[in-house]
């Protein structure tokens, strides 16, 4: 659907969003003269009103623009209305318009990621490919301060440290969003004012979203029923956090100097840096992860925690990280290495799991992937087993071997039934339906081939406690996206 807006602001009001958008882009040193700036334009309000303000002040920058439209190929005949008003748009104001044709359906299905995520991708390679052959450039992204506090409290919600509450920055590398010192109704007003129409997406309008949930339910009441300036605090707030962080950075890196040692196959952390704040520790065991592994993502503050959680554990303790990665107590500190590789075949080294070891003394934590294990023995001291999806609890005495956490093996079985008898797991996860790429992907507390627990599904019976039983193993799962 094409919306119109009115025409009633004045001239006065557009010059002023103009003026603000200009000092945003000065202070922030967005644009400098000769620049080619790729321009996503989905046709939506606030790509057409980045379109309109650059397109402005392209002559006073002495820069060129060129605009980028790419059709998802999800909402048929509203999408192509979407593609064509984008052309006319651009030929308009006369800026050299590229449309992509991405299967964005088909990418979420083989990446296994949902379409949003894809959508984001698809879009940002297109923006790439523009650039390249331009020979260089920047993409100028039309987020706003609205989208700004929507990812905020996404990023909230869901877990997240300094750094996710500052992530849409004015300047990410060759990325530029200068419409982040506007609110979504300052675009609105512009457009309004101007007589200027734009492309509502349909699928904004739902809540199938998590962010459309947060922009139509949280955001809005935050807005309407606490404060209306509710935004504009996260916005400065985000700044601020920003420059937190960068000094942050900069202390990390002088005290990494300072305690961090670095050998062949990892980093050393030295046991001085216990005494520096939990804060400064964080930093640079979260820098030190994404630097060994070479990734940016999956570290969460569980790792790090299981990391810094070490300096109170005894000399061998030591915890599984996420790519290959392990964290060790040593007599100097803390170290921090790649696993050694095994000259093992793929799916074995997938397989190893994790040895569990039990002691009397308390309780024991084991970090797999997102995953912490929490174990624990106790007496037979409390009345009904209760029931939990992600605690159980077990005969102790019932236990064989070394208990391990791994996926699935050749040979691995699971009592269904109490008085004995066990059957396959394979067969059992084919009766439960479960898909095969998901039958790989199961946590299994394992004694042996004998699995105790397909963690999140059952427990075997062959392990049940009963009114006989003396020592008890407690088991608790918590990360990924379990919860009780």
């Amino acid at each position: 659907m094409t919306t119109k807006g009115g025409s009633g602001q004045t001239n006065r009001q557009m010059w002023k969003t103009e003026q603000k958008v200009k000092v945003y882009v000065e202070r922030f040193h967005m644009i400098e003269p000769k620049d080619t700036i790729v321009l996503g334009i989905s046709g939506g309000a606030d790509s057409v009103c980045l379109l309109k303000i650059l397109a402005r002040w392209k002559e006073a920058w002495g820069i060129s623009l060129r605009a980028v439209h790419v059709h998802h190929q999800l909402r048929g005949e509203e999408a192509d209305a979407d593609e064509r008003f984008v052309r006319e748009l651009c030929e308009n104001e006369g800026i050299p318009c590229r449309v992509f044709h991405e299967d964005v359906q088909g990418m979420a299905q083989r990446e296994k990621i949902g379409l949003e995520e894809a959508g984001r991708i698809a879009r940002y390679r297109c923006f790439a490919t523009v650039c390249e052959d331009v020979g260089g450039g920047k993409i100028a992204l039309a987020h706003h301060q609205d989208d700004l506090a929507e990812t905020m409290l996404h990023h909230l919600v869901r877990g997240t440290g300094m750094a996710g509450l500052c992530s849409l920055k004015p300047v990410s590398g060759n990325r530029i969003r200068p419409l982040l010192c506007l609110e979504k109704e300052e675009i609105l007003v512009y457009l309004e004012a101007a007589g200027q129409p734009w492309r509502t997406d349909s699928s904004n309008l739902e809540d199938d979203y998590t962010r459309n949930r947060i922009r139509h339910h949280v955001l809005e009441e935050l807005k309407t029923e606490v404060n209306p300036r509710a935004v504009r605090h996260m916005a400065q707030l985000s700044e601020e956090l920003e420059e937190t962080r960068a000094v942050l950075a900069q202390v990390a890196a002088e005290k990494r100097r300072q305690y961090v040692r670095k050998s062949e196959k990892g980093m050393l952390f030295a046991e001085e840096l216990k005494k520096e704040p939990d804060l400064i520790g964080r930093q640079i065991v979260h820098d030190l992860l994404k630097e060994i592994s070479g990734k940016q993502k999956d570290f969460t503050r569980i790792h790090i925690e299981a990391v810094q959680e070490l300096w109170n554990r005894k000399v061998g303790a030591r915890r599984d990280l996420p790519y290959g990665m392990q964290a060790i107590r040593t007599y100097d500190g803390i170290y921090l290495e790649r696993k050694a590789e095994k000259c093992e075949t793929r799916d074995s080294e997938k397989n190893a799991g994790i040895q569990i070891n039990v002691h009397s003394e308390g309780t024991e934590s084991f970090q797999i992937g997102e995953l912490t294990l929490t174990v624990s023995r106790t007496a037979r001291d409390f009345g009904e087993i209760p029931e939990k999806k992600y605690t159980k609890w077990f005969d102790y005495d019932r236990i064989k071997q070394t208990l391990v956490i791994r996926h699935r093996q050749p040979g691995d079985r699971i009592c269904l039934f109490d008085g004995g008898g066990s059957k396959k797991l394979k067969d059992y996860l084919i009766d439960r339906k479960i898909p095969a790429q998901k039958r790989d992907q199961l946590w299994l507390l394992a004694d042996g081939s004998d699995i105790l627990w397909i963690i999140g599904d059952r427990i075997s019976a062959a392990y049940k406690v009963t009114a006989e039983s003396q020592r008890i193993l407690q088991a608790e799962i918590k990360g990924g996206s379990t919860h009780e």
